[in-house]
């Protein structure tokens, strides 16, 4: 593989050594190639190599609150004016939401600025990707980076 606008030189050239202390530390490795020694593993150690690992159990109300949350998501990228996936969007994932509220803008649930931010989450809804992302995980890092950029932003008009 080349990269473009450069060509690869196929003649390697090794400069000759020019001094007698270069060639002592090249007999020295080579000398030293043969010593090293080998790691033998204990053979009377039998490992299962197709024992399972075992997982944690993970919370079912958890479980429940990424799959609803998954698909509020989803239905948000296909309808941004569904008002039970907002619905749902919100009750799952409202402490990490209040808590990027509360964080950056020093606001409470009942401040006009929480329905600025809930709907810049159903704007970015659509960069969601069910394959890749955790649907918490993802709530609360675009209500942090959207309470941010509504901070500058207010800071600027300002």
């Amino acid at each position: 593989m080349t990269i473009p606008r450069q060509t690869a030189d196929t003649k390697i050239s090794h400069p000759a050594p020019s001094d007698s202390a270069s060639q002592v530390a090249i007999d020295d490795a080579h000398s030293n190639y043969g010593t090293t020694h080998s790691f033998a593993g204990d053979s009377s150690i039998a490992l299962d190599v197709f024992e399972s690992p075992v997982l944690p159990t993970l919370d079912p109300a958890y479980l429940a609150s990424k799959e609803k949350t998954r698909a509020a998501l989803l239905k948000l990228d296909e309808s941004p004016r569904d008002s039970f996936a907002l619905a749902t969007l919100w009750d799952e994932n409202h402490l990490s939401i209040e808590n990027e509220l509360q964080r950056h803008l020093h606001s409470d649930s009942n401040s006009p600025l929480l329905q600025q931010l809930l709907q810049r989450l159903v704007w970015h809804a659509r960069f969601f990707c069910d394959e890749v992302d955790d649907p918490n995980a993802w709530v609360a890092r675009s209500a942090n980076l959207e309470a941010r950029r509504m901070v500058l932003q207010l800071t600027k008009t300002r």
